[in-house]
């Protein structure tokens, strides 16, 4: 049951993150210039240390999906820096996706247990 509630937190939290990044890539498009120079230094800060936090929790967790949210992670980084948003969007979902799947079976505990 511990390792159920330890996955589901590290799996809503990343996801969290994970979704702000997706929102976050859908406005960075609009920006213009030296504006535009700046907000892809943001984003990029912002992957970096969300990829960080993956890491983490693949380090804890030991499950591959975290892994592989953290490698498609380093990938949105590198399309961001080329201007390539569509790709970097469809990244980010593949890792919100990586996540969500390994966290299913604790989800799926902890609402048997009654705790979701």
């Amino acid at each position: 049951m511990k390792k159920a509630i330890i996955r589901f937190q590290y799996t809503e939290r990343t996801k969290s993150e994970l979704t702000i990044a997706a929102d976050l890539l859908e406005e960075i498009g609009e920006f213009k210039n030296d504006e535009l120079v700046g907000a892809k230094r943001l984003m990029s800060s912002f992957l970096r240390g969300s990829q960080g936090e993956i890491g983490i929790a693949h380090s804890v967790l030991q499950m591959h999906n975290f892994k592989e949210a953290g490698e498609k992670v380093a990938e949105v980084i590198e399309s961001v820096s080329s201007h390539e948003y569509a790709e970097a969007t469809k990244r980010i979902s593949e890792a919100i996706s990586s996540v969500t799947t390994g966290g299913q079976q604790a989800i799926q505990l902890l609402k048997e247990k009654g705790l979701l």
